[in-house]
């Protein structure tokens, strides 16, 4: 695969480049966590009746079971559907973006990607 052509770090006024897929720079990486606010409801940030449906929807198409779990040879039911590339990194909630775990796996990976 080619190697990707830097583009401009997503924060404003920044005038680093990044090749990284979340578009951040190394100044910056991590920063999309940051307009999570802990006192909004989940309608407030953004997940609302249309993410219920899509939720549902990838719950169905997974089989209900942890994709994370299933990759290992274990069955496990999965209780959430995660984005793969998460929206603070670029992810969009995009079926082909989106994977049932169950809530260990989905906790896991959400404190892994918030280190990074």
């Amino acid at each position: 695969m080619p190697p990707r052509t830097p583009k401009s770090c997503r924060v404003r006024g920044c005038g680093k480049t990044t090749t990284d897929p979340d578009g951040y720079c190394a100044s910056h990486k991590g920063q999309g966590w940051k307009s999570y606010k802990p006192g909004q409801s989940r309608h407030q940030r953004g997940y609302g009746s249309k993410w219920d449906v899509i939720r549902a929807r990838v719950l169905k198409r997974d089989k209900g079971l942890c994709m994370n779990h299933l990759r290992q040879g274990v069955v496990k039911q999965a209780s959430c559907v995660d984005h793969i590339l998460a929206k603070a990194h670029g992810g969009t909630d995009a079926d082909s973006n989106l994977e049932s775990l169950c809530w260990s796996c989905h906790a896991a990976k959400t404190a892994r990607e918030r280190l990074e």
